[in-house]
């Protein structure tokens, strides 16, 4: 078939199933769940993806799963992803009342439009005229939340990655992988670049006593106050760079007011432009609070893991985006990469070892993350951005998928999985002022 008589079918495909791609939207909108929480979602998604008749690979990265339509025709893998996870955000007023669970990050969105994506590719007949294989991968926990539950299924085996795409690249899910791309919801099109991140958990211990005799103890909250100004004043000397982002706060700071406090908790997130970048305020970082606790006759621990890798979007798959949302939807302004994001996602990790984009589409309201957060227009947020979806997949991968070969060809900046692996395993370490 012609190109233009494949995407005609696409689009009408798209269009005759839009109430059950809006009901896949609305139905986990209104069942959110949280990172390596996911199992309703999952089963719920997976489920929808059986009924187009696909053997769908499940528990990965302990909620996620994958499930692939191969044309019988060799060629590139493109893996087209979807994210399952909800925010907790208990104010905001559609949150799930006992979990405070809520997508108030547009996931449920990206659900769909993972589902409508495969609804119209192979309800359509467009995968007779395609070469190669297409993943459609589910992943879980891109939301950095809950620290101490993800910390804690590290510590039990069941994860080596507080995200989940970073989880999935270690599982070998994405070893077949020759480039991706994704949408996330949003008021616009476009894509855009991300800084990467990394978290902390610090820990501060000091010598508790009475209040009144503060002399006989060793007051880590004195450390954790020193630990802040020094982190402050390593803020000034980034101040030059709009992207580097060091925030946290204290989890803990004693237990009771009269007693001194021999234990205080930190957690911080770093953020940055490039690994690069990362590593350099990763390592003073951990310097300045070390030390400051020694300042503070105070001994303390650094425990470092890694967030997300900074999501460098591909170019060439960006501008073949842009280009096929500017003829889907003629009028619209694309944002071509014009900004440069200082929040994070762990799309940065697969863009780190294969060709990726990490496209926009509108329909979302509100702030995001915040209580007023929402779904503005159904039919942008689930129909339109698969529509989208769809369509570029097929002008990659379509006759012998040459843009897909030429994208996926050239690796300049990328990592390979196990180099990968390795940097992010140098990251995960935990560091203390017993060594200085």
């Amino acid at each position: 078939m012609e190109l233009k008589d494949i995407l005609s079918s696409v689009k009408e495909t798209i269009t005759r199933n839009a109430s059950d791609i809006k009901e896949v939207g609305e139905h986990i909108w209104k069942n959110p769940e949280p990172g390596y929480r996911e199992e309703k979602t999952s089963a719920y998604l997976s489920g929808k993806f059986e009924e187009l008749g696909l053997k769908v690979k499940r528990n990965l990265a302990m909620t996620g799963f994958r499930a692939d339509v191969d044309t019988g025709k060799p060629g590139p893998v493109l893996a087209v992803l979807g994210e399952l996870d909800s925010l907790i955000l208990p104010n905001h007023p559609e949150c799930d009342k006992k979990t405070g669970a809520v997508h108030a990050c547009g996931h449920n969105a990206s659900s769909a439009n993972l589902y409508g994506t495969a609804v119209g590719l192979v309800k359509s007949g467009a995968l007779d005229s395609m070469c190669g294989k297409i993943a459609f991968i589910a992943t879980p926990a891109e939301e950095g939340i809950e620290m101490d539950y993800r910390t804690g299924l590290i510590k039990q085996g069941k994860i080596s990655s507080i995200a989940g795409k970073s989880q999935m690249i270690r599982e070998g899910v994405f070893d077949d992988v020759d480039l991706s791309y994704m949408h996330h919801l949003s008021s616009k099109f476009g894509y855009n670049d991300h800084n990467g991140c990394i978290n902390k958990k610090i820990t501060f211990r000091g010598k508790s006593c009475h209040a009144a005799s503060p002399q006989r103890g060793i007051n880590a909250l004195n450390a954790s106050t020193l630990a802040l100004n020094a982190i402050a004043m390593l803020r000034e000397s980034y101040s030059n760079d709009p992207l580097i982002r060091i925030h946290g706060i204290i989890t803990n700071g004693g237990d009771s007011v009269n007693i001194i406090p021999d234990q205080v908790t930190m957690d911080y997130m770093l953020r940055g432009p490039s690994l690069e970048t990362m590593l350099k305020l990763n390592e003073r970082f951990d310097r300045a609070v070390l030390y400051a606790a020694k300042a503070a006759e105070c001994e303390a621990t650094v425990e470092s893991l890694n967030g997300y890798m900074p999501m460098l979007d591909n170019e060439e798959l960006g501008r073949l985006l842009g280009k096929t949302a500017e003829e889907l939807f003629p009028g619209i302004q694309y944002d071509y990469n014009g900004t440069f994001y200082a929040s994070s996602t762990d799309m940065g990790d697969v863009g780190t070892v294969v060709p990726a984009v990490h496209g926009y589409t509108p329909g979302g309201k509100g702030v995001g993350h915040g209580i007023d957060y929402g779904i503005a227009d159904p039919q942008a947020a689930y129909v339109d951005s698969s529509l989208l979806s769809a369509v570029f997949a097929v002008k990659l991968l379509y006759g012998d998928a040459a843009p897909a070969r030429k994208i996926a060809a050239k690796r300049d900046g990328l990592l390979s999985i196990p180099e990968y692996i390795r940097v992010i395993d140098k990251i995960n370490q935990t560091h203390s002022s017993e060594d200085l």
